[in-house]
């Protein structure tokens, strides 16, 4: 083998300690070879402590700066280094900190090295782990020192043999179970300093619950629009059909099929801009970015929402009572969405009978009504949707604070009222 093939003896040694970490498993065997570790590693974490002190006193010649976030930096690294050990040998379940590097910006970055809690969490934990790997040593020195002790200078015979044997193999148990003692201390405090902070763990879970919100309410807003769209291109699509192969004598109407083709046009392109709205907002979620604002619908979208259902065939009235335009904006949101859903749900089981949508500001409350009169001969349009419709719309008007009724009437029709207090939130 030439000279320069052959392995370097550092290059061999750091292969050899890692396949004996790959091999190890949680056990007794782990816990002894996180014991022998924890010395060399303890040594490494002091001094890390004597350069963190000699960079504070540094601070004095304008170098100590840059030294303390180089220390804690490396402090970051090696508690990393020390969660991998504890999952490894210990078993111990450690979550993840927070990465600094996923930080966007320089300042960010050092602020977060500095301040975070993990950080100084860290230092704490390679403090410990200093303590701990002393009390190793001196446990492993003091029962090596006990055990020559015993059997140095001894005559043996038979006389003393048993007893210096027994006594032997006791200091080693004790040994073994003292240092079994430490690294169980060490897999019982790792968790709590290697792990993310209480207040972030609370952070994060808050931060979930409001993109799982977040995300529902995407999800009806989509079922909404999309539902709302698809049912009227049916009836407009119908409508079309009908005026351009009329039955009898009829005429032929091909203004009012361009004009709901037109309507059919728009339901299609508000669709997919919805959807492709929701889609960018899922994709800057999951690539960790705030998604960019959107323009919600608000009481003055109304009109041009039932227009297109009524050049489709659908006679619906549109009345607005009391001053809304100061209205908070999520209630407006969420009135649009009840008028949607319901001229919606009107179409897929009702067909065209004669529809009133109602829009009523009472004092401190907004009820929103969608009214039609009883079906005098079926024309049922079945659109998309199972249901979920108006169950998400009674879960979002009971979240904002308001009641939800949505029954038959005694003629024969149906009735969708929703009341919602205008200091609500959808």
């Amino acid at each position: 083998m030439s000279p320069t093939s052959a392995p370097h003896p550092a290059t061999d040694i750091a292969a050899r300690v890692r396949a004996l970490l790959v091999a190890a498993r949680p056990g007794w065997r782990g816990r002894a070879l996180y014991a022998l570790v924890s010395l060399p590693l303890g040594g490494l974490f002091l001094l890390l402590y004597i350069g963190l002190v000699g960079s504070v006193i540094a601070v004095v010649y304008g170098i100590g700066v840059l030294l303390v976030l180089l220390v804690l930096a490396i402090t970051r690294g090696l508690a990393g280094l020390a969660r991998r050990l504890a999952r490894r040998l210990l078993g111990v379940d450690v979550p993840d900190g927070e990465r600094v590097r996923d930080q966007r910006g320089v300042v960010r970055r050092l602020r977060r090295l500095v301040f975070a809690a993990d950080t100084w969490r860290a230092l704490g934990w390679l403090g410990a782990r200093v303590l701990l790997a002393v009390a190793t040593a001196t446990t492993l020195l003091l029962g090596a020192a006990v055990f020559a002790a015993l059997g140095w200078g001894i005559d043996w015979d038979p006389i003393n043999a048993l007893p210096l044997l027994a006594l032997m193999a006791l200091d080693v148990a004790l040994t073994v179970a003292a240092v079994d003692l430490l690294v169980r201390l060490s897999a019982s405090v790792a968790p709590r300093l290697l792990g993310t902070a209480p207040e972030q763990r609370i952070a994060a879970l808050q931060q979930s619950t409001r993109r799982l919100a977040d995300r529902n309410k995407l999800a009806r807003d989509l079922h909404d629009t999309i539902g709302h769209a698809l049912t009227a291109s049916l009836l407009q699509a119908t409508a079309a059909r009908r005026t351009l192969t009329p039955t009898d004598d009829r005429p032929l109407h091909p203004d009012f099929a361009r004009q709901a083709l037109g309507h059919i046009e728009i339901n299609t392109r508000t669709a997919l801009a919805e959807l492709d709205r929701v889609l960018t907002v899922l994709r800057a979620e999951d690539g960790g970015r705030d998604p960019a604002p959107f323009a919600a619908p608000t009481l003055a979208d109304l009109e041009d929402l039932l227009a297109g259902l009524r050049d489709g065939g659908l006679p619906v009235d549109l009345v607005v009572d009391g001053e809304v335009d100061d209205v908070p904006a999520a209630v407006q949101e969420l009135a649009y969405r009840v008028v949607q859903e319901g001229t919606t749900n009107v179409l897929r089981h009702a067909g065209t009978p004669p529809t009133v949508a109602r829009v009523v500001r009472s004092g401190p409350t907004l009820v929103v009504q969608v009214h039609n009169d009883p079906v005098a001969q079926l024309d049922v349009r079945p659109g998309p949707g199972g249901g979920r419709g108006l169950t998400g719309l009674r879960e979002r008007a009971v979240a904002a604070g308001g009641t939800f009724r949505a029954e038959r009437t005694p003629s024969g029709g149906f009735d969708l009222c929703v009341t919602l207090p205008l200091s609500g939130a959808a």
